[in-house]
């Protein structure tokens, strides 16, 4: 049980079982076989489409008619209303880029041999050990963290020749030819449309000449004492000792009129490197990242099996957001169907929100910034979505994004009963302006605030004001749903549309609240009267008469009480509105979180554990990622499922990185949380983890924290801020102010 590596005593022999590779922008999936190998690979910025409006067509919404339908209690005709008139096309989706084959001339494996393959968390290398007849053969894989590209190399022992042949091919429409004496190139274009895998349609695929994404990988091979040679685009390599494979990848994603130049300077890229050179570029940039923190626990299989998972979650978030690529979308960047699960898409009214919660936490700050880049793209396109369809300022966005910036709601060809239930949810860019203050609110970065957040949360919450309604004496949004969830209502129907769900109100009060802040840091007065007369009259959260916090403005029972989102808990949980000292309402999540029980969805489990852990509940907590961590291999579609598949990656199911996000995520929140000046050492700590260490923690204000504890209370503990700060720390029962002078 090697904390920092994923060990196998045998190859691949399913999607599930093969290991992840990635720079950010150019992913692999390895199933480390050296004979009939299959390597898939991924571009990040390899979508369908072409950027295309996909907003209802119909402008001319009678929002004062959907209004009176909801308050009145009509939700029947309120959501006809909202499919027919409000709901608009499928998002685009993100594509599998094509497969790499080599096909090598070692013995199969029988009695007296050995075979082992092993990613390294600690370096981001593959290595394929296989012993067969007295002789070693041997593969090393990378996907350079330095260079725009993947590297295999292949040695056998110094009696052994090695025989192997390498071909490229795609589910995309494309063309492979010859590239100069030694080398493959594969040329393609997407598909203009690829339908969700849940929409049945005529054409799910289509193609037009001229449009979608063009793409290209190219393929060079090294063999210093040996020979290659063409045939029928195919590499036919005979070398004696050592080969080298070198590949990348690029597409004319934004940048159409550079793509030539570009593929001429990759293809020559790749023809001119240096195998030792590159490994250890590699090694130093992916160190610069995965070295920042560490973390171990008393020794015990759980124990040893919960810190390999968090290590591998880090790597997984550099590996799959780097600076500079894109956001790691539903499956971070490693899909292998042409029609993924979900479109392979960005779902926001969790997931990838998810993805990031343990960003700035763990020290990978820099990781949190392609999230950011496409939130300014969405909210590019989201002026246009609150313009046309809802007749306001600002921008918004719904439960789905795509690279383009998608920003209207989906659902207008749903072919379930009430697409409402998912797609009726204009939230979303409150909750992503959340992670530009968490960005500011860990690195203090005044010019990140002044010129990329600020903007982008102002607005935010312009759109906001114009969309919330009078009722009684509060504000409230309308329509509203709580994410994915039914109520029953006195119709005895099921629903979705309502007004002013709690997680509603618990976004826009930390985005008005944030908005104030930022205000008063730039010298801002713009709209703050307004926020503030706003932020006033927000709904306060309620009780239910079951005790649990209400997730609807009115007390109306879930259809699911055991329903996967825990959408009512946000302001416990990512949000920090209810607090230690709030028993009542830290009652009522208790409630809640009890009536939701402890199964679900992998991601599921993990909001579950984080929602415990800020109740200070670590052993429930650690009981929902230890469900997490249970195998599975089922891959078909499943709203209860969960588990870790035998590749550690977490299954919803089918597979969805958010999963390993979250697990990590909790993990760091069970050990330390913070609330305004205060720092809470160990407050949710099960017994298991009785002993540990950790190191490069990141606090709010620009703050890094290594601390240790015995038997369960803090040993040492040494913090370095930015700036000079004075904190609280509340650590075995006590509470002591500290001050901080700059570094």
């Amino acid at each position: 049980m090697n904390e920092l590596s994923l060990v196998f005593d045998r190859p691949a022999e399913a999607w599930n079982e093969a290991l992840p590779l990635g720079n950010g922008s150019m992913g692999a999936m390895s199933y480390g076989r050296l004979r009939k190998e299959k390597v898939e690979l991924n571009l990040d910025t390899l979508w369908s489409g072409t950027g295309r409006d996909k907003e209802n067509k119909n402008t001319d919404v009678d929002w004062e008619f959907l209004h009176q339908k909801i308050f009145d209690g009509e939700y029947e005709e309120a959501e006809a209303y909202c499919k027919e008139n409000i709901l608009g096309d499928w998002t685009e989706s993100y594509l599998p880029a094509g497969n790499l084959y080599i096909d090598t001339n070692v013995p199969e494996l029988k009695e007296h041999g050995s075979y082992q393959r092993q990613l390294s968390l600690r370096d981001a290398l593959e290595q394929v050990v296989y012993r067969q007849d007295g002789q070693v053969y041997q593969r090393e894989f990378f996907t350079s963290m330095s260079e725009p590209v993947m590297a295999l190399h292949y040695k056998a022992d110094a009696y052994s020749n090695l025989e192997l042949h390498i071909s490229l091919d795609s589910q995309i429409r494309h063309a492979c030819s010859a590239f100069g004496i030694n080398g493959l190139v594969l040329e393609g274009q997407a598909p203009i449309y690829v339908a969700p895998p849940y929409y049945s349609c005529e054409h799910p695929i289509v193609y037009e000449g001229g449009k979608g994404t063009q793409f290209v990988i190219g393929l060079s091979v090294q063999a210093p004492k040996g020979c290659v040679c063409q045939k029928d685009n195919t590499l036919l390599v005979t070398a004696e000792n050592d080969v080298y494979i070198y590949l990348s990848g690029i597409t004319d994603f934004q940048s159409q009129d550079s793509y030539l130049a570009r593929k001429k300077q990759m293809l020559e890229r790749i023809c001119n490197l240096s195998y030792p050179q590159l490994k250890e570029s590699h090694q130093k940039a992916y160190e610069a990242y995965f070295d920042r923190m560490d973390l171990t626990l008393n020794p015990g299989v759980q124990n040893d099996l919960v810190i390999k998972m968090f290590h591998y979650a880090r790597y997984l978030m550099i590996a799959s957001s780097k600076p500079g690529t894109q956001c790691a979308n539903l499956q971070g960047i490693w899909n292998h169907d042409l029609r993924a699960p979900w479109s392979s898409n960005y779902t926001v009214n969790i997931n990838t929100e998810m993805n990031y919660w343990m960003a700035e936490k763990a020290n990978l700050s820099d990781c949190h910034e392609p999230l950011f880049d496409l939130v300014e793209r969405t909210a590019s396109r989201g002026k246009k979505t609150a313009k046309e369809v809802y007749h306001l300022n600002g921008w918004v966005s719904h439960h789905n994004l795509d690279i383009w910036g998608h920003s209207s709601p989906v659902g207008h060809f749903g072919q379930d009963e009430n697409p409402c239930t998912y797609s009726m949810w204009p939230m979303s860019s409150g909750w992503l302006c959340w992670h530009l203050w968490e960005h500011y609110r860990y690195t203090l970065d005044k010019d990140f605030l002044r010129e990329k957040a600020f903007p982008l949360i102002r607005g935010a919450v312009e759109f906001y004001l114009g969309y919330l309604v009078p009722y009684e004496r509060y504000l409230v949004t309308v329509p509203s749903t709580s994410p994915e969830n039914t109520f029953t209502a006195p119709d005895q129907g099921a629903h979705s549309v309502t007004f002013g769900s709690t997680m509603d109100n618990s976004i826009l009060k930390e985005l008005f609240g944030n908005y104030l802040k930022a205000c008063e840091i730039l010298g801002i007065t713009e709209l703050t009267d307004k926020v503030k007369a706003a932020l006033e009259k927000l709904p306060p959260f309620k009780r239910g008469k079951g005790g649990q916090l209400q997730e609807w403005f009115l007390d109306y029972p879930e259809v699911d009480v055991h329903h996967r989102h825990v959408s009512q808990l946000y302001g416990l949980y990512p949000g920090n509105l209810i607090h230690r000292e709030d028993e009542e309402l830290l009652a009522a999540c208790r409630v809640a979180l009890d009536r939701r029980g402890d199964e679900g969805t992998g991601w599921c489990m993990a909001w579950k554990a984080c929602l415990w852990a800020r109740l200070g509940d670590g052993e429930r907590a650690l009981k929902l990622l230890k469900n997490q961590l249970h195998v599975t291999r089922e891959e078909n579609c499943s709203l209860v499922g969960g588990g870790t598949y035998p590749n550690m990656l977490c299954a919803h199911p089918p597979f969805q990185i958010d999963g390993n996000f979250g697990f990590a995520a909790a993990v760091l929140e069970m050990l330390v949380q913070y609330q305004d000046d205060r720092i809470l050492f160990l407050p949710a700590l099960p017994k298991e983890w009785k002993d540990g260490k950790i190191r490069g923690l990141k606090a709010p204000g620009g703050i890094t924290i290594d601390f240790a504890w015995k038997d369960g209370r803090i040993t040492e503990c040494s913090l370095k801020s930015l700036t000079d700060t004075v904190r609280t720390l509340l650590y075995n029962g006590t509470e002591k102010e500290i001050t901080l002078k700059a570094d």
